[in-house]
């Protein structure tokens, strides 16, 4: 299951920083993700995609603010209702600090016309090194557009 959740995760990674050759086939998000992290209010550009990889649906809820802080989220469905991000979300620091969600939970509230909304929060570790715990609280994303 850790293994499954860490090439989700990286899968996400990809999607998200390496994007294909035409870019004005990526749909442009406005800030509609959105959460509290350690306290503070961060708001975001977000956009997502679904793919089969292997045999496995992938859904990847991508979000970056223009400070270079982001978050990535992957789920193994394209389906609402309630996920566990347990090694499947990412928290990426201004900094570039890599945080892995260790809990947390996401619930998808919408899917449909190629959007998604939802909300989320979790717990992450640093991935590398030690550092202290990062919470998200309060996440929400607003009629995200889906690539396919």
């Amino acid at each position: 299951m850790k293994l499954r959740s860490l090439i989700l995760s990286l899968l996400a990674l990809v999607f998200f920083a390496c994007p294909g050759s035409d870019e004005d086939d990526i749909p442009q998000g406005s800030l509609n993700v959105e959460a509290t992290i350690d306290g503070k209010e961060w708001k975001a550009s977000g956009n997502s995609r679904i793919t089969t990889v292997a045999g496995f649906t992938v859904f990847a809820i991508g979000a970056g603010s223009t400070d270079r802080s982001s978050m990535a989220i992957t789920l193994d469905a394209e389906r609402t209702g309630n996920f566990d991000l347990n090694g499947t979300a990412i928290w990426t620091t201004a900094d570039q600090v890599v945080h892995n969600a260790t809990s947390g939970t996401l619930t998808i509230t919408k899917l449909e016309d190629n959007k998604v909304s939802g909300t989320f929060s979790f717990k992450a570790r640093p991935m590398t090194g030690t550092g202290p715990e990062v919470s998200v609280t309060n996440g929400k994303f607003t009629d995200i557009n889906i690539m396919r």
